[in-house]
C-alpha cells in the first residue's frame, strides 16, 4: 500500500482548511468529477494524499480566474487523455502533460485560458508556479506539499511521517491551535515548541476568522473570536 494514494488521510473539512478553499468549491469539483474521494460517512477521511496535492493545483487553476465549471471540465478531460490517476499531482505534468492541458484548453470556450496563455510563462509558468509547493518523490509523484495558506513559515504535509498531519519540523500545527484555544500567550506556545513568536503567530494567522461584512454600531454584537 502506497500512503499517498491508498489512504483516505483527509476529511472534505479538512482539505478545504488547509488550502484555504471554500468547502462549496471543494463540493462542485468531487460531485464533478474533477476531484476522486472514497466512501465514507460525513466527517469521515475520504481524500487521499494525491487528491489533497490536486485540490492544490486546481485551487491555483483558480486563482488564474477560470470558473469552477472551466477547471472541473480540465479536470475530468486531463485524467481521461493523461491515462493516469492523479495527474495533477504527477511532475511530467509540467512537461508531457502541458500539451495535454493546452489542447483542453483550446476546446473550451472559458476566457480564462487566453488569459493563461497570455501570463508570464503562458501555461508553463502557471503549472511551474503552482507545482512549487510540491515536493516530488523518485517515481515522478508527489511525496510532499508545502501548506501555502501558511504564510512566513514552512508546513509540510508528508503522508509517510503520523499520516500526513501539517507539521513545522515536528511539531503538529493542530497542537500549536489547541494551545491557543486554551489561551496561552504566543511567547508561551513558541517557548513550549521551540518556536518563534512569529512563527507561532504565522500559524494561527489563517485560522482567524475574519467578521463576514461590517454592521451599523447599534447591531453590533461581540467581535468573531479567534478559531
Amino acid at each position: 500500500m502506497d500512503p499517498r494514494f491508498d489512504l483516505p488521510l483527509y476529511t472534505r473539512a479538512e482539505v478545504a482548511l488547509q488550502l484555504g478553499l471554500p468547502a462549496t468549491t471543494l463540493g462542485d469539483w468531487l460531485r464533478s468529477g474533477a476531484l476522486e474521494a472514497g466512501s465514507g460517512g460525513r466527517g469521515e477521511p475520504t481524500i487521499t494524499f494525491a487528491g489533497l496535492v490536486e485540490t492544490h493545483m486546481l485551487r491555483h487553476l483558480r486563482r488564474t480566474g477560470l470558473s469552477l465549471q472551466a477547471i472541473g471540465e480540465a479536470a475530468v478531460a486531463l485524467r481521461s487523455r493523461a491515462g493516469r490517476h492523479y495527474p495533477l499531482a504527477w511532475s511530467g505534468l509540467a512537461h508531457d502533460g502541458r500539451d495535454l492541458l493546452v489542447e483542453i484548453a483550446a476546446e473550451g470556450r472559458e476566457a480564462g485560458w487566453e488569459r493563461i496563455r497570455d501570463s508570464q510563462g503562458g501555461f508553463p509558468g502557471v503549472l511551474r508556479r503552482g507545482s512549487a509547493a510540491i515536493g516530488w518523490s523518485d517515481d515522478g509523484y508527489a511525496g510532499t506539499l508545502r501548506l501555502v495558506i501558511y504564510h512566513d513559515i514552512d508546513v509540510i504535509v508528508d503522508p509517510s511521517r503520523s499520516y500526513g498531519r501539517p507539521m513545522v519540523d515536528d511539531v503538529f500545527v493542530e497542537d500549536v491551535i489547541d494551545e491557543v484555544r486554551t489561551g496561552a500567550s504566543y511567547r508561551e506556545i513558541a517557548a513550549k515548541f521551540n518556536l518563534e513568536d512569529f512563527e507561532v503567530e504565522a500559524l494561527v494567522r489563517p485560522h482567524i476568522r475574519p467578521p463576514a461584512h461590517r454592521k451599523p454600531r447599534h447591531l453590533q454584537t461581540q467581535p468573531d473570536s479567534l478559531l
